[in-house]
């Protein structure tokens, strides 16, 4: 329940920026998370929402899904797996017609994708036997955002990893952690989406891009009370853990992530909101999501 002051509160901002034209006040109060709940009340105890989430500007985190998105594999090059599984993967995505409107006058799609492929949620199950993406809480998936900045040393250095060290000097900066954080990796990676050096192939051919070390997850997970991951990158991990280490850590431990994350530097260090638009299907190890940040 809103006090009468945080709704008006709400309803003076939504009229400046002229979002949400026709809700009325309460619904326009429960959209910028307006909550007071306690576990007698219904709610999850520590996993309750702040009483109120107020915003001016909203940052789409997300890249457009399309067939050329960079991915670990290639649609319809043959790979063999690390258990010595060989398939041929279908295409990244595919947006088949089923109605068109020159003949039906409405459109519907069947669309088929991988689940890990975009800007996409890696869920507990993906490495773990822990939670598939629909056994994962709502308020779970509304944070605080923090953002930690390594573009100067990722620009050098494709491997750079962002360190216990580069969490310590964050919170110097901008203070403990918030609770229930979503702790994110600006490495500055997602503007090179459209590039080669997204992937920085070696001489080997295999993926080179800044990620997570082992020592800064441990201690979000042991001194911080953190909920999740995102990274602007492919993966948590690079080949600094060849043993996909974070993976297995993270979600081992019943948490969860994002990976492929955009336009982290239009976000400040501290302060914003994480929205993740997760679909909910049950027994998925992730996909494809839109994740929204409120600032």
């Amino acid at each position: 329940m809103c006090s009468p002051a945080i709704i008006e509160h709400v309803k003076k901002r939504i009229s400046r920026r002229n979002l949400l034209r026709g809700i009325g006040v309460t619904g326009a109060a429960g959209a910028v998370g307006c909550v007071n709940r306690s576990s007698s009340e219904g709610g999850i105890g520590k996993n309750s929402l702040p009483d109120s989430v107020s915003f001016s500007r909203v940052v789409d985190l997300s890249h457009t899904l399309h067939p050329d998105f960079p991915a670990w594999f290639q649609g319809g090059v043959e790979m063999t797996t690390r258990g010595n599984r060989t398939f041929v993967p279908p295409a990244i995505v595919d947006v088949k017609p089923v109605f068109e409107w020159e003949h039906e006058k409405v459109n519907l799609n069947q669309i088929t994708y991988w689940e890990h492929v975009g800007t996409h949620m890696d869920a507990p199950s993906h490495f773990s036997e822990g939670s598939t993406v629909d056994e994962i809480p709502a308020e779970d998936l509304v944070l605080p955002l923090a953002v930690v900045d390594i573009r100067d040393r990722a620009a050098q250095d494709p491997l750079a990893l962002l360190t216990l060290e580069d969490l310590k000097e964050w919170e110097s900066q901008n203070g403990r952690i918030p609770e229930r954080a979503c702790v994110a990796m600006d490495s500055g990676w997602a503007k090179h989406v459209d590039t080669p050096r997204y992937k920085s192939l070696d001489a080997e051919g295999k993926h080179r891009q800044p990620a997570f070390h082992i020592d800064a997850v441990e201690f979000l997970m042991e001194e911080r009370n953190v909920v999740a991951l995102a990274v602007d990158t492919f993966s948590f991990d690079n080949q600094h853990s060849p043993g996909s280490d974070v993976h297995y850590k993270w979600l081992g431990d019943d948490r969860w992530g994002i990976e492929n994350v955009n336009n982290l530097g239009d976000v400040p260090p501290v302060g914003a909101t994480v929205v993740v638009g997760q679909p909910s299907i049950k027994g998925g190890s992730g996909g494809p999501n839109r994740v929204l940040a409120l600032v």
